[in-house]
């Protein structure tokens, strides 16, 4: 396997949530004001098997480079195995491309982990085959057309592919971490395929959460009165195109909600100057904060108590403490 460096090892120091001393954390904080990332790599690889969930097989071995940091690669290699007993091989002799992992198909996790990997190897796209699932959303279709790709071949479930010639662009960093340059790059770059530049007038949004699923807020009514007296226009991003979304984002001065993969949005920011994200208290992922401090964006953790409906502290849904909110409207306006 050839390996050629796209990014060195870098270390961040990362600005402190603007409420830091708040912050729930455990013995061991998930609040990482200095981090390491190590130097990131493409891969070049020949007559290798590819998964549908972007996990590379060859002389009966995972390759660890396309292993994203949050799983274990050990538990992948007996798929490889009843796959080719099967005969399940899609055999692909053009040059290949994979850039996503399991977590493909959330939107969060497609444009800031698989975006950027494509990002980096842009300018081989038009003679490039690129691999992924068979069922893709909407929104990977819209990114999917900045890229211009020679073919894209769907791989099913039960599918594996045989890949002639496969180049593999590493994860440009560990789960819910962001390289300044890459964000930056790319969150431009997209804004420019799609022709949208900044504006003068900008907007304070607040992103509702009353239609999703899970992980509401059962006081979001009164929350949002709240920050409709700062100015905050309220949006259901669902309902939104993805130019739309960019657009939006792009002219936004301040950006609240409840915690949810249309923060990710901010990677179109240019005059943001803060996010206040709502979360549950249990819930310690950094994936925002590092976000927001790659973009130059300050943020506010606001912690709540969940309702105790799901067990995972990660789709409950929360209420929010009135008071606590209030004691940042110096921040929020």
């Amino acid at each position: 396997m050839k390996k050629t460096v796209v990014y060195e090892s870098e270390t961040i120091t990362r600005r402190a949530p603007l409420n830091y001393e708040e912050i729930s954390q455990s013995e061991e904080p998930f609040i990482r004001l200095e981090e390491t990332l190590p130097a990131c790599y493409l891969c070049e690889l020949s007559n290798a098997l590819v998964s549908p969930y972007g996990i590379v097989f060859k002389n009966g071995r995972i390759i660890q480079e396309s292993v994203y940091s949050m799983f274990t690669k050990n538990k992948n290699a007996l798929t490889f195995y009843k796959k080719l007993l099967l005969g399940k091989v899609k055999r692909v002799s053009a040059d290949c491309v994979i850039a996503h992992n399991a977590y493909y198909d959330n939107y969060y996790h497609w444009t800031t982990e698989a975006l950027p990997r494509l990002f980096s190897i842009r300018e081989k796209a038009p003679s490039l085959t690129l691999l992924l699932h068979e069922k893709t959303p909407r929104f990977i279709d819209e990114y999917l057309r900045f890229f211009s790709f020679r073919e894209i071949v769907r791989v099913k479930d039960d599918e594996i592919v045989w890949a002639k010639k496969l180049w593999l662009p590493m994860h440009t960093a560990r789960g819910l971490a962001h390289r300044l340059a890459v964000v930056t790059q790319l969150g431009n770059w997209i804004r420019s395929k799609e022709g949208i530049a900044p504006q003068k007038v900008t907007k304070k949004l607040f992103i509702s959460r009353e239609k999703a699923k899970y992980r509401r807020a059962i006081n979001e009514a009164e929350v949002f009165q709240l920050f409709e007296l700062l100015g905050y226009e309220k949006i259901y991003l669902e309902e939104l195109t993805l130019p739309e979304q960019i657009q939006l984002f792009t002219n936004a001065s301040k950006i609240a909600g409840i915690h949810g993969a249309g923060f990710s949005n901010l990677l179109y920011s240019s005059q943001a100057t803060l996010l206040t994200d709502i979360i549950h208290w249990e819930h310690q992922q950094d994936a925002f904060y590092n976000l927001a401090d790659a973009m130059n964006v300050d943020y506010l953790r606001i912690e709540c108590k969940g309702v105790g409906k799901e067990s995972y502290c990660g789709t409950d849904d929360i209420i929010v403490d009135l008071k606590q909110l209030e004691k940042h409207l110096t921040l929020l306006t």
